[in-house]
């Protein structure tokens, strides 16, 4: 089943053609990568298919069409650019306000959570304090919280060590395994390779092929 489809859709900015003739289907239950080089267009699709930018062209979600301001048809998690992240609360308290929009998330699965991705459990140490690695990986917990329809990761290993991608892998397998969809951009290939059930490449703000 399609859950998202993009088709001919395009993104110009002063007579610069950004996004051109998009489309491309991600199917529900999978994984789907977007592979390119840095500035090849891969975060404007994100956007694109999240409502996030106006675009020409055709997006539907779930089968109805998108538009932005518009209400999102399903519950997504998102990591897109730079976490969003609260430098003067805690990592607890970060994903506490992100629950509380949910809505039936225990605080065991925010500890769980945390605990996974080896972020502090306590409040006292605040975001502020944190490494790039620390404030990616809280990022990334934060799409993850509640196990959305859709998650969005975009270049999720930027900052991570070598353990953290693993963990990342694992944690992405499982979650897809119980039932979210996910779309994910890199140019980590080797990352890609163990993730992907759908790959996509990326070049110029246009699809250059399906891998």
């Amino acid at each position: 089943m399609k859950l998202i489809e993009l088709e001919k859709v395009n993104k110009t900015i002063k007579g610069r053609n950004l996004l051109t003739d998009v489309t491309l289907t991600v199917d529900a239950g999978s994984i789907t990568t977007l592979e390119g080089i840095n500035g090849s267009g891969k975060t404007l699709i994100l956007k694109a298919m999240l409502g996030l930018i106006k675009t020409s062209g055709k997006v539907l979600v779930s089968g109805q069409k998108i538009a932005v301001s518009g209400r999102y048809p399903i519950r997504a998690g998102v990591l897109i650019e730079n976490p969003s992240v609260l430098d003067e609360f805690s990592a607890f308290k970060n994903l506490k306000l992100i629950a509380e929009l949910i809505g039936d998330i225990e605080e065991s699965e925010i500890i769980d959570l945390l605990m996974y991705f080896d972020l502090p459990t306590d409040q006292k140490n605040t975001v502020k304090k944190f490494s790039l690695g620390m404030r990616q990986k809280l990022g990334i917990a934060q799409a993850m919280l509640g196990r959305s329809e859709l998650i969005v990761l975009d270049e999720p290993t930027n900052a991570l060590d070598e353990t953290s991608v693993q963990k990342l892998i694992d944690y992405i397998k499982v979650v897809n395994h119980a039932g979210s969809t996910f779309v994910v951009t890199s140019h980590d290939r080797d990352f890609l390779n163990q993730i992907s059930t759908k790959r996509i490449k990326v070049k110029a703000g246009s699809i250059d092929e399906a891998l």
